[in-house]
């Protein structure tokens, strides 16, 4: 069994990278720095990728250049390791505050999934904020893995198996949502995320490179986001319908 661990981290965010570098070798883990696609600067229409219009129909809004980035880097992520001859996935946000046990616990856990390939699975979310719509399927020490029917939305920490990071490159393109929504939605609907509870990995708390540069210019995110009047109505249809999606899977299946 083979993990490979990515640290998604922007050129010149050198306090981030020695920040998380001194937890992840506390911790025995061997990873390789990431260099994050940014977006900051960038026109929408630099995005070859983006369905403007789709985005619109689903959201009410449009998405930050930021957000495009941060899509693009998990999607690189993906990339590089389908290219390599690895069985799983860590990804790792630069701003991330790691558990004591996390590379223990890492291991106890893509030690007993490959051991049990009846567990159909895609994407476990390490990070998650709430535990919601989930079913247990196994303990370590005083970390839960769970089915997470409805797939938590950060993606400050998450594995992948090979098979959902296939599923990834096919599914993930065009780009019309920010990744961590697109993770909830498509996730909900397949029913084939998992998560750990307690997170294995939560924020550290830091100001965000990305979003920095719309504080800077003396714009609220709602106006870089260019919100239709239906936007909040949007939202609500997506979450009930991810909702729903959680639920057929976790009581029908």
């Amino acid at each position: 069994m083979k993990v490979l661990t990515y640290l998604i981290n922007l050129d010149g965010s050198d306090a981030r990278l020695a920040r998380a570098t001194a937890q992840l070798n506390q911790s025995n883990t061997t990873f390789q720095r990431f260099s994050a696609y940014d977006g900051r600067g960038k026109a929408l229409s630099e995005f070859s990728d983006y369905d403007a219009s789709q985005t619109q129909q689903l959201l009410g809004r449009t998405l930050l250049n930021s957000e495009l980035g941060c899509y693009l880097s998990h999607y690189g992520c993906v990339e590089q390791f389908l290219a390599s001859d690895a069985d799983y996935l860590v990804v790792l946000e630069d701003d991330m505050k790691i558990a004591a046990d996390f590379q223990q616990r890492i291991d106890e856990i893509l030690t007993y999934l490959h051991q049990h390939p009846e567990i159909d699975w895609y994407l476990i979310n390490i990070a998650a904020k709430k535990k919601k719509l989930a079913k247990d399927i196994t303990q370590f020490g005083e970390h839960a893995l769970w089915h997470a029917y409805y797939f938590p939305i950060r993606g400050l920490g998450l594995i992948w198996s090979r098979q959902g990071a296939e599923a990834f490159l096919k599914a993930g393109k065009p780009m019309h949502m920010p990744v961590d929504i697109f993770f909830q939605t498509w996730l909900s609907k397949n029913g084939k995320g998992l998560g750990v509870w307690p997170a294995l990995v939560r924020p550290a708390g830091l100001d965000s490179d990305i979003l920095g540069t719309v504080a800077s210019q003396g714009i609220s995110r709602k106006e870089k986001e260019n919100r239709q009047s239906t936007y909040g109505i949007k939202k609500q249809k997506r979450m009930w319908r991810d909702k729903w999606n959680a639920v057929k899977h976790k009581y029908l299946d």
